[in-house]
């Protein structure tokens, strides 16, 4: 039953989301633009400093989301600090079962 369920739950997101592109022409136009941009045309190398510019915004993104994920674990133990500690506890212990038995 979980099974017919899930598949069921699979089928239906990809139907949405593939309508859901096919009703907006102008957002399949603007993924391909953003696909064309990543890669630079043949024969031209990005400039250093664009790629410092473009690493560097990357490193201050992840930092940041990296402080929200630590600001929201502090949020859960200080609301919740028994569950929370039982909820890692068994992540722990599921990871470390996991190991054991690849």
């Amino acid at each position: 039953m979980r099974k017919l369920f899930l598949i069921g739950a699979v089928l239906l997101s990809a139907t949405a989301a593939q309508a859901g592109l096919s009703d907006h022409p102008e957002l399949k136009t603007a993924d391909a633009k953003t696909a064309g941009n990543t890669q630079p045309p043949s024969g031209q190398r990005p400039d250093d400093s664009a790629l410092a510019a473009r690493r560097q915004a990357m490193i201050q993104q992840k930092q940041q989301i990296m402080m929200r994920k630590q600001m929201a674990m502090q949020r859960e133990m200080q609301r919740h600090p028994i569950r929370t500690r039982i909820h890692f506890g068994l992540l722990n212990l599921k990871r470390k079962l996991h190991a054991a038995f690849r």
